[in-house]
């Protein structure tokens, strides 16, 4: 909870399917795999995972505007109660398809890697940057909120400047660095550009000056260490009293495109999963999990953090995925 505005978020990934084949994808989507989940399934999910005390649906893929029941995910949500987020590489963002979720969306997040050289690169595509930017401005002027997402690399950390000007006369309000995570393409792809702790203190200081001179709200997908050391409970690394909602304690909680349900993040290790929305009911998977092995995991991996000599910023979550997949990890 310490890392989303005291907002409890369900992440749900309806499909795999792309049109770009991005180097950095986690969930290695493209426009040749099919797999996604149909909204007979993700609604009831949605209804559920609202009545477990998540507030936030966040959408992302593959392309989410690719999925044809976007519209109806989005619907869902909102009568469920919930804030509706969306994340999307913009190619596919024609006016068509930007009126379907118009008054459904509370924000669309566009992603935007660097300059244009260097987000092409990473799109495998060029053009991508003039077309994120076309889908910014389109978004805008269609009245619906936008942010950016940039992906902090070893090679672009110097590029957010760049990045946040040209958001900005796009009409983007937010800007969002998260740093890489060598999972899904990227892990074959761009496993040597993971950020190091010079790189993501780099970021902190120029999201700063961002803030200061382009009006513009930032976030960075990492916590001073002090932070993780004084708020355990904050990073779930705390004992969670019984009864208490799943989605009071857990975010964000993932549907994932083949229909897993597991914490924090795509790919989190199924030893910790909750089971598949296939098979049952989200409402009858968490009745039946038992958090005991997760909740161990993430106090390991917060003991080893505040105990080691770690930089003076931690991307929580991506040391948290990377320990799921330890044979060792909460030992």
């Amino acid at each position: 909870m310490g890392q989303t505005g005291g907002r409890a978020v369900i992440q749900v990934h309806p499909t795999r399917v792309c049109n770009l084949r991005c180097r950095h994808c986690y969930s290695s989507s493209g426009p040749d795999v099919a797999e996604s989940v149909p909204i007979g399934v993700l609604a009831p999910a949605v209804r559920d995972a609202a009545a477990l005390g998540y507030d936030v649906m966040s959408v992302s893929g593959g392309e989410p505007f690719l999925y044809p029941e976007l519209p109806a995910l989005l619907r869902s949500a909102r009568e469920a109660g919930m804030r509706t987020t969306v994340t999307t590489n913009a190619v596919a963002l024609t006016q068509r398809r930007i009126g379907l979720v118009r008054g459904l969306v509370d924000l669309v997040a566009v992603s935007l890697d660097g300059d244009q050289p260097t987000h092409d690169r990473i799109r495998d595509q060029p053009g991508c940057f003039d077309k994120a930017l076309t889908g910014i401005r389109r978004l805008t002027e269609a009245g619906i909120p936008v942010g950016v997402v940039t992906t902090l690399t070893q090679g672009n950390a110097t590029q957010l400047g760049d990045v946040a000007l040209a958001a900005s006369r796009s009409g983007a309000l937010l800007l969002q660095v998260h740093p890489l995570e060598p999972e899904g393409a990227a892990n074959r792809l761009m496993a040597g550009e993971r950020p190091d702790a010079v790189e993501l203190a780099y970021a902190a200081v120029e999201l700063g000056r961002i803030a200061e001179e382009h009006g513009m709200a930032v976030q960075l997908d990492a916590v001073p260490r002090t932070t993780l050391a004084r708020r355990p409970e904050a990073f779930m690394a705390a004992p969670v009293p019984d009864r208490v909602p799943l989605g009071r304690w857990l975010t964000p909680l993932v549907i994932e495109a083949n229909g897993a349900a597991v914490p924090v993040s795509y790919g989190f290790d199924r030893r910790y999963g909750l089971g598949n929305v296939h098979d049952r009911p989200l409402a009858d998977l968490a009745r039946g999990w038992d958090p005991t092995p997760f909740l161990e995991l993430c106090r390991g991996t917060w003991q080893r953090l505040v105990d080691g000599r770690t930089g003076p910023l931690i991307p929580w979550y991506g040391h948290l995925v990377r320990a799921s997949r330890s044979a060792t990890a909460g030992r």
